[in-house]
């Protein structure tokens, strides 16, 4: 078989078309020469239809005059074999110079300047020369194949650049190797050094992670939850806005699917593991130095009460207030550092303002320096302030910010553990140490830096 009797074939196929016209517009697939080879040998009704079919696809390319004849004589002398003129071995053997040849041909074919689109299965299994179905088997590590046919495959995913779409695969598995984390506020540091600990095992682990920020926004969350839950993500943590509406969401919507909530307390749901600080010690070591220091009065800051996600937190507070006894009084507030520092700035400037501020974070505490100077109290001496979270940052205020210290990573790993399966389902509440720097004083006394262990 030689061109020019292709050229004849698809003179006769294409339904009287002048022979000045381009004829032959692409190479011809291995669909397109089979078809001529059952024209050759007579079985003429069955073959001319699909092969004016597969002209008229090829003819769609015909602005591609570089692929016309690339090709054409390997993949004929590969036809001869598949035609019985060459045995099995001798049809391997041309395989190859058919590969070449189209790749050449794809290449000179395309106009200069113009990006290539990704290679898909469909290509990959043309350029095999198997099936789409075998081609899908052979790149997902499903059985079926033969290892040849297999090796051919992942040859010619190697060498178009295949990359396998997931979200494809999840619609087609149901399930995928994405996990989703949603956080209530991506403004607070904390958070990023959680995740650098998740991160890190979901790498070594080979998922990915999409995360996305709620921005204190139920509906946002709630947004954010549903949009996982319709791309079948594989498993949810999340630092939710509230009392865990958003976890009920993601339980009924993804059934079985794995959620693990960060810094929440969420009552009363089941099937879900915590990771947070070990919230009691967390406000129990700060109270205590604070009453050691001299204060009998003390302030907390707390989420707004709708949208509180750790009120363990608060109840803490009372119950060692009630101990001591302090004199306790409950800011609650957006936590921005805008509206934390207005209402911490209205109760700075009462009569009878509180001694001691104990914050939800090192983050929240910059809203308290601001408020101090906004009404001429000096950190430490007129207010004291302790943090949460011991951010690099908290050491560098003037003066530097006494804080609760824990491993953000630590969480950040257990999380992601836990969302993975690679550790049994349960609660993780990590250690935490009281850091004492000068921001924790009793009035006119420094102090130089403490650290008080739970």
């Amino acid at each position: 078989m030689n061109d020019q009797w292709l050229r004849h074939v698809f003179l006769v196929t294409s339904a009287g078309k002048s022979p000045g016209r381009s004829v032959v517009t692409a190479p011809l697939g291995m669909q397109s020469l089979s078809v001529i080879r059952k024209f050759a040998s007579g079985d003429f009704p069955r073959a001319v239809p699909p092969a004016i079919n597969c002209l008229r696809r090829r003819r769609k390319r015909a602005a591609e005059p570089g692929r016309d004849q690339i090709g054409l004589a390997a993949r004929a002398r590969l036809l001869q074999g598949d035609a019985g003129t060459g045995s099995p071995r001798s049809r391997r053997a041309a395989w190859p110079e058919a590969q070449q040849h189209w790749r050449a041909g794809s290449s000179m074919a395309r106009p200069a300047g113009e990006t290539a689109r990704p290679a898909g299965i469909r290509d990959v299994a043309r350029l095999a020369g198997v099936s789409v179905a075998s081609a899908s088997f052979a790149l997902n590590g499903q059985p079926g194949v033969a290892d040849d046919t297999r090796k051919r495959i992942m040859a010619a995913a190697e060498q178009l650049g295949y990359r396998a779409n997931p979200q494809a695969q999840a619609l087609r598995r149901g399930r995928t190797s994405t996990y989703g984390f949603v956080v209530r506020n991506f403004a607070n540091p904390f958070f990023l050094e959680v995740l650098s600990g998740a991160e890190r095992v979901a790498g070594e682990s080979g998922v990915t992670l999409l995360v996305l920020d709620s921005r204190y926004s139920l509906e946002r969350e709630h947004q954010h939850v549903r949009e996982m839950a319709a791309q079948r993500l594989a498993g949810l943590a999340i630092a939710p806005v509230g009392a865990g509406d958003s976890v009920r969401l993601w339980q009924e919507l993804r059934p079985g699917a794995p959620v693990v909530a960060l810094n929440a307390a969420v009552d009363g749901i089941k099937g879900v593991s915590r990771v947070s600080p070990d919230n009691v010690a967390a406000v129990e070591l700060p109270m205590r130095r604070i009453a050691d220091l001299g204060h009998r009065s003390v302030a907390f800051l707390a989420a707004p009460r709708t949208l509180m996600a750790d009120p363990d937190r608060l109840r803490s507070f009372r119950r060692v207030a009630r101990e001591l006894p302090l004199q306790a009084r409950v800011v609650h507030s957006p936590l921005t550092i805008a509206d934390v520092r207005q209402h911490a700035r209205a109760l700075l400037s009462r009569p009878g303002r509180p001694t001691a501020i104990i914050t939800n974070s090192d983050y929240t505490a910059h809203a308290i320096y601001k408020a101090a100077r906004d009404v001429a109290l000096r950190i430490g001496a007129g207010i004291s302030v302790v943090g949460h979270d011991d951010l690099p940052t908290s050491e560098l205020l003037e003066p530097p910010l006494a804080t609760i210290r824990l491993d953000h990573r630590a969480m950040g790993r257990a999380l992601m553990m836990r969302l993975l399966g690679q550790v049994p389902p349960g609660d993780f509440a990590a250690p935490v140490e009281l850091v004492e720097r000068a921001s924790l004083q009793p009035p006119e006394t420094g102090l130089s830096c403490r650290v008080y262990r739970a």
